[in-house]
């Protein structure tokens, strides 16, 4: 049985989970947050009788009532450089759901580190987009190399989101990680929802690791290459 982590069980985190549960995955949905009013309009794992209780172990009630005998654990926990390797220990993929640049990076870092696929996704307003990486492909950071400053990435609250694009993005999420437990399928790539307001289908634009990454990728495919 494939088992992931999910960091974040909120907007993203809940599609990820249910689509990940239905495909008969392990799971460990990780987040430190509890549920509050203004967050129903784009989670909607949750409901108003959620309101105050933990969103891990809220959302791992809810896959469990609808799949019944799903494993799925819930850590009320912070993925940082103290909590990682605990998180993912046994785990065959990582994927980020938050709305926190910093914890993407730190996903991202650690999975390049530690050798594991990972799938990392973001949503504001109408769209979004879906990293996937794995050993020898192209890491977060050769794409993005660092992250943006607190006046770069306005935060889901302050931007907005729409309900509908969480499930969207969600979805391509859990598509991404079936694809990488499936021979790393889609790893160096990342798929962009520009607005779903405009019917615009998602485009996957692979990349390649970017030469002086400290994640070595590029330096793996040269040697490679000269075999």
């Amino acid at each position: 049985m494939t088992t992931a982590a999910i960091i974040g069980a909120g907007g993203l985190g809940g599609p990820i989970a249910l689509a990940l549960a239905a495909a008969g995955w392990r799971l460990r949905v990780v987040d430190p947050d509890r549920v509050e009013l203004s967050n129903l309009q784009r989670q909607i794992q949750f409901a108003t009788a959620d309101i105050g209780q933990p969103k891990a172990a809220a959302l791992a009630a809810l896959v469990r009532a609808r799949h019944p005998g799903a494993a799925i654990e819930a850590l009320d926990a912070r993925f940082e450089a103290s909590t990682a390797d605990a998180i993912t220990a046994g785990v065959d993929v990582v994927l980020d759901g938050t709305d926190d640049p910093e914890t993407k990076f730190a996903v991202g870092d650690h999975a390049a580190a530690r050798g594991l696929p990972c799938v990392i996704a973001g949503v504001l307003r109408y769209g979004g987009t879906v990293f996937a990486g794995a050993p020898g492909a192209a890491c977060y950071r050769c794409l993005f190399e660092d992250p943006p400053g607190a006046d770069q990435a306005p935060s889901c609250a302050d931007a907005g989101v729409l309900g509908a694009a969480c499930a969207v993005i969600g979805g391509l999420a859990a598509r991404a990680a079936l694809g990488l437990a499936l021979e790393q399928r889609g790893a160096g790539t990342i798929t962009v929802v520009e607005d779903l307001r405009r019917g615009c289908r998602p485009r996957t634009i692979p990349f390649d690791p970017r030469p002086g990454c400290a994640c070595g990728a590029a330096r793996i495919q040269r040697t490679a290459s000269t075999r």
